[in-house]
């Protein structure tokens, strides 16, 4: 899965998440995380 996401836009794309994560403080990084997967999964799960 991590490859197919670096396929498109190559390291740079993971370089770029990573580095916004990193602005977050530590204690607030898994709901981040969190409340970024649910809003990906409501927009795209439904059109696979």
């Amino acid at each position: 899965m991590l490859i197919e996401l670096l396929k498109p836009a190559g390291p740079e794309l993971a370089r770029r998440w990573l580095a916004a994560l990193l602005l977050v403080p530590e204690s607030e990084r898994e709901a981040v995380v969190d409340a970024v997967e649910r809003q990906i999964v409501g927009e795209y799960a439904s059109g696979s």
